[in-house]
């Protein structure tokens, strides 16, 4: 994968259901500097699985025949997908994001736009596009899925997500650091 970018489960199924259409990366990222048109291929943390006598169990990654993901969904090693229960075996074979195998991609992305601005600068309609979502007409706001939690605006529920997955001093919501927001869709 010459492109890649990890994803947290969130965000990996907000774009699998089209929730999702925006990545924003700190300003400077490789990411940032690609030129349109360019696949970005998305890397998310799955345990590798096989089947005996008929029932699926958890492996290593030589023996997989496919992938489980946090959010239940597997996919083969020849592309094909279905949904089932997310592992629940408290010895599961986790593998990292970026140990995931090129097989297991199920998240190619296309760039088509760049964009840098502060991160506190970010409005409603590109807080939907990366994956907030209205809960009780817009009462309430949550964060991509599955992350828990419901919050009273949609910029809360973004903070709370962005701070998740940047937790780190200079880059959470509250330093608002400078970002390159790249605008993608899925790939054909």
């Amino acid at each position: 994968m010459e492109h890649s970018v990890i994803l947290d489960p969130a965000s990996a199924r907000a774009f699998l259901d089209g929730r999702k259409t925006q990545l924003r990366v700190i300003a400077g990222h490789r990411l940032g500097h690609l030129p349109l048109g360019t696949r970005i291929y998305g890397k998310e943390a799955c345990a590798p699985g096989r089947f005996q006598n008929g029932a699926e169990i958890l492996t290593d990654l030589k023996r997989a025949q496919f992938v489980a993901f946090a959010d239940g969904w597997r996919q083969d090693r020849d592309g094909h997908r279905w949904q089932a229960k997310p592992p629940q075996d408290p010895n599961e074979m986790w593998i990292s994001a970026v140990h995931m195998p090129d097989w297991a991609c199920r998240v190619v992305l296309e760039l088509c736009g760049v964009s840098t601005e502060r991160l506190q600068d970010i409005r409603r309609p590109a807080l939907l596009a990366e994956g907030v979502a209205p809960v009780l007409g817009g009462l309430l706001w949550r964060g991509p899925k599955p992350l828990p939690g419901l919050h009273r605006s949609a910029h809360r529920a973004f903070t709370a997500h962005w701070d998740t997955t940047h937790p780190v001093p200079g880059l959470r919501y509250a330093d608002n650091p400078a970002v390159s927001v790249l605008e993608v869709r899925l790939a054909d």
